[in-house]
């Protein structure tokens, strides 16, 4: 899988209003992220954000900041600084930044992953040692997943099972898939796993691709409890 980085226009993104974005309000911190949603547009002067209904809320920021923009879209991450020229919060909580033009894509050649927080039980087929294991998915598409489980599953190619719900609008379903472990890391005491999904059950299949296409379109992170 290789990765490639061109240079976009906003209007080349084909965001929609409503749609969910990262905002990082201190560039240099990679890891500090709030969710915000794309409220309006002026071209070549500003968009407008504000906060997502799950939250109601933004961090503070103040005209003059600058701060960076990240979007999650089919094929790749779009990324692009910005300057907050006017926050306010009343009626409601806006935000407006300065208008992007020359936005960072890099494009993913490979399978469409996104961002998720799902229950997950996973069992050691290899193993049974290791049995109804509780962690969650973090990451997932249509080939595999990234794991943070609570204790440890097993190793680098073991055959595990895992139990999760998978949403699409009102439609749920409970999937057992099975996967090869293919890699392993301890973080915090926390078991990362990363896995490949194996076995040709086209149901399955389906509802998977479903699921990661309605995420991405939807720009919304996935969470079932």
């Amino acid at each position: 899988m290789a990765d490639e980085t061109k240079l976009l226009s906003f209007e080349g993104l084909g965001l929609k209003f409503g749609q969910e974005l990262d905002l990082l309000p201190n560039p240099g911190d990679k890891e500090l992220v709030f969710p915000c949603e794309l409220v309006g547009c002026i071209k070549d002067e500003c968009l407008i954000v504000g906060p997502p209904a799950s939250t109601g809320a933004l961090p503070r920021l103040i005209e003059g900041q600058r701060i960076v923009i990240r979007v999650k879209l089919p094929g790749g991450i779009a990324l692009f600084p910005s300057t907050v020229l006017f926050a306010g919060n009343v009626p409601t909580i806006l935000v407006y930044i300065d208008y992007p033009r020359d936005i960072k894509f890099k494009q993913v050649r490979g399978a469409l992953r996104v961002d998720v927080t799902l229950p997950v039980l996973a069992s050691n087929i290899t193993d049974l040692r290791f049995s109804a294991v509780p962690g969650k998915i973090v990451d997932l598409s249509v080939t595999g997943a990234k794991l943070h489980m609570f204790e440890e599953l097993g190793d680098v190619g073991h055959e595990v099972e895992i139990k999760s719900k998978f949403q699409i609008e009102s439609i749920q379903r409970l999937l057992q898939i099975s996967a090869i472990v293919r890699t392993r890391s301890v973080k915090d005491g926390v078991f990362i796993y990363g896995i490949e999904f194996s076995g040709g059950d086209e149901e399955k299949l389906i509802v998977l691709m479903g699921f990661t296409f309605h995420a991405i379109v939807s720009g919304h992170l996935q969470t079932i409890r």
